[in-house]
């Protein structure tokens, strides 16, 4: 009886990787993902009645209506703590459960593999990870790419004329999490590592807040003159010139998305966008002058 007392600890840690192997076995008998239906996305993605919550707990996102097409630049702005990150986590395929209907050129998520969100979307989050090797590998990843498709890669994340400059190119060590090179240009590796897998989607969550704001500025302005990429960018840099290139602003508060329009519509409403907007510093709102750091 002490034998058996003394290992419940080790016999209740196994049961969540028990559940796991049931989990993996219910799923051996679905269909396997060279039977079910390729991710599309040539035209739109849908979102109607969207909501969702952590375990059943306050909803987070509610009732969240849009249709985003293929192309569209988005800056998705609002309040800390409204739901935007939690949003575009959950269009890149981080969360399954939710409320609502979520597709792509007409076809349901459920319809497709749990992870098409995955294969169409790519990330890029304020904290960048390199690995201690060089550019090439911490863009590439071990993944066979033309150097055409390299170099384009480079060019539109504004990395190519710095790459150039370097005595060893690509093959310049970055150092441990990219330590021998400064925020901007390891944000540049990132969009890199991104943009040369050609998702259409690619999303930045706060993806340039932890580079100087001339950086940022050249970073993003690369990124909305992609004519293909489909952009949201979660952002608290009000810059008028920025803004004015994005096709829409959405405005979240309260896990919804409130309002929506270009920057004059939106400044014009005289919403809570436009409050949200007089709040900020002046200097926030124009980068011409910004010294390059």
């Amino acid at each position: 009886m002490l034998v058996i007392m003394q290992n419940v600890p080790k016999i209740r840690s196994m049961k969540p990787i028990l559940e796991r192997i049931e989990q993996l076995a219910g799923e051996a008998g679905q269909p396997s993902k060279s039977e079910q239906p390729e991710p599309v996305f040539e035209h739109s993605l849908e979102v109607r009645r969207l909501s969702f919550s952590y375990q059943q707990g306050q909803p987070v996102l509610k009732d969240i209506h849009f249709r985003l097409h293929r192309g569209q630049k988005i800056a998705l702005i609002g309040p800390s703590g409204c739901g935007k990150s939690t949003l575009v986590k959950l269009l890149s395929g981080y969360y399954e459960d939710y409320d609502g209907s979520v597709s792509l050129d007409g076809v349901e998520l459920s319809a497709l593999d749990s992870e098409s969100m995955l294969l169409i979307t790519s990330m890029i989050h304020q904290n960048v990870f390199l690995f201690d090797s060089d550019i090439k590998h911490n863009i590439c990843l071990d993944e066979p790419f033309p150097e055409t498709v390299l170099e384009a890669a480079l060019r539109s994340s504004s990395l190519y004329s710095y790459v150039q400059q370097l005595p060893e190119g690509l093959s310049t060590t970055v150092g441990e999490n990219g330590s021998r090179l400064s925020g901007g240009q390891r944000q540049r590796v990132a969009v890199a590592r991104a943009l040369i897998r050609s998702k259409p989607i690619l999303i930045l969550d706060e993806g340039t807040s932890a580079v100087d704001r001339q950086t940022a500025y050249e970073i993003e302005s690369s990124l909305l003159a992609l004519p293909d990429l489909t952009l949201i960018t979660i952002t608290h840099n009000l810059n008028d010139e920025l803004l004015e290139q994005y096709d829409e602003i959405w405005f979240m508060e309260d896990g919804r998305i409130t309002e929506s329009g270009n920057l004059s519509e939106m400044r014009d409403y005289g919403g809570s966008f436009s409050r949200f907007y007089q709040k900020k510093e002046p200097d926030l709102q124009t980068a011409g002058s910004l010294p390059v750091y």
